[in-house]
């Protein structure tokens, strides 16, 4: 079985080099990318079991198609950095002697990182989930035609023959899915404001009773530096920082899987062959707070926490969107007239921004699939941009009533653009 499947995919390989492909089907599909999320635990959480809750009940982001397994969380505490790590990463440990607890912290955190994953097994683990592997070890293709719009029937029926075709699709599959999967690691660090507020309030009055002498004058000036004790000294500021990373899938990796693991248990179990790649880290901050609008009460510390998660956690994905091309999600477009996307605040867009254009086509003979490039198109600046960020239906001074009514961005652009065509944010 192995030497046939084997002569199969490399026939593939020869063949698809040299068919002629016929005219392009165009497919009005959105083949999303694919997406874990991992906690890392941190001792400054506020009140943890509050945090994991916040953690558990953020939405998943609707860009992206669910791919968590059976680990959600990374206490950081449990993977030790040795002088070896840091060498081993290109390190110099002379870096680590001058640095801050913190900064020393955030250094270390992708060695660490790196070791929870494979003690973990999170890049076997989400290929498993891929082929819906069973206990007895055995693989199906379900979740692939079902992320993939492939016709089931077809492709099962294709791979069963060892057609051409069939084993094209499996190749597209992982060029155009597996390739495309993902695992974030997310450090959220809450730092209350009060202690911060009032050092600073403390230094202030300090400072006015030394240099100013004017009796009213200086009582004018400590009651404002308590004023402003008063405003900063409410809820947290927060820091998210995460990593992301991406499943390596390639030709290599695709033969050696489906010519000597696909049908053989133990060497699968057995096998070390798939990892992640690091691509890159952002950060973003924000500060929340326990006041509402004038008449609208006071949020709840549950509530503080749950706010500050979700719209921490949006903007880290914002940057990390917009600073790594292979990260970007591809938004279908929703209408055109006028042109409508459902992509807003909550991925950072903002008026003027550009994006491409993009109609996926199917090669008939091949059943591979293309993005072609068809147009532009521009935020507009004459509309209101969807507010779609977290707020867990608590009401936000930073929302407007005008924007909460907006279900959609509008843009402006070329006038062959049909619903359906995806948007890619370009710089």
């Amino acid at each position: 079985m192995k030497t046939k499947l084997t002569l199969l995919i490399l026939a593939f390989f020869l063949i698809s080099q040299q068919l002629v492909a016929k005219k392009p089907e165009k497919i009005n599909k959105y083949r999303r990318s694919s997406l874990a999320m991992i906690l890392i635990e941190s001792k400054s959480f506020p009140d943890k079991d509050i945090v994991m809750q916040a953690w558990n009940n953020y939405p998943f982001p609707d860009k992206y198609n669910d791919h968590n397994v059976d680990v959600s969380s990374m206490d950081p505490d449990n993977y030790v950095v040795t002088r070896e790590d840091l060498k081993d990463a290109g390190m110099r440990t002379s870096f680590f002697n001058t640095s801050s607890d913190a900064q020393n912290s955030l250094k270390e955190m992708p060695i660490k990182i790196e070791k929870f994953i494979k003690s973990q097994n999170i890049a076997k683990k989400m290929v498993s989930k891929w082929f819906d592997r069973s206990p007895d070890g055995t693989f199906d293709t379900k979740l692939i035609e079902e992320r993939g719009f492939y016709n089931a029937t077809a492709m099962d029926a294709a791979i069963a023959k060892h057609q051409i075709r069939g084993l094209a699709l499996l190749g597209d599959a992982g060029e155009q899915l597996i390739n495309n999967t993902f695992v974030t690691f997310s450090k959220v660090t809450f730092v209350q404001n009060e202690p911060v507020a009032r050092k600073i309030r403390d230094i202030a009055i300090l400072t006015i009773q030394q240099k100013v002498k004017n009796p009213i004058a200086q009582s004018l000036a400590i009651a404002a530096a308590r004023l402003a004790y008063e405003k900063a000294k409410e809820g947290y500021s927060v820091w998210t920082h995460t990593w992301l990373y991406k499943l390596d899938w390639n030709d290599s990796i695709s033969n050696f899987f489906y010519t000597n693991l696909w049908d053989n248990k133990e060497a699968y179990d057995s096998s070390h062959i798939f990892r992640f790649k690091y691509v890159g880290m952002a950060s973003s901050k924000s500060l929340v707070t326990f006041s509402l609008k004038k008449g609208q009460g006071h949020r709840t510390n549950e509530q503080i926490i749950n706010l500050a998660t979700g719209r921490n956690i949006d903007k880290v994905f914002a940057k990390l969107q917009k600073d790594f091309d292979v990260f970007k999600p591809k938004i279908p477009v929703l209408s055109t007239d006028p042109i409508t996307a459902r992509i807003g605040l909550k991925e950072g867009v903002k008026p003027g921004d550009k994006f491409e254009v993009l109609e996926m086509e199917m090669d008939t003979t091949t059943g591979k699939t293309t993005y072609v490039k068809v147009g532009k198109v521009k935020v507009s600046k004459k509309f209101p941009i969807w507010d779609n960020r977290y707020n867990m239906g608590i009401p936000d001074s930073v929302t407007s009533d005008v924007s909460s009514k907006v279900t959609a961005t509008t843009f402006k652009g070329s006038s062959n653009i049909q619903p359906g065509m995806l948007l890619v944010q370009i710089k």
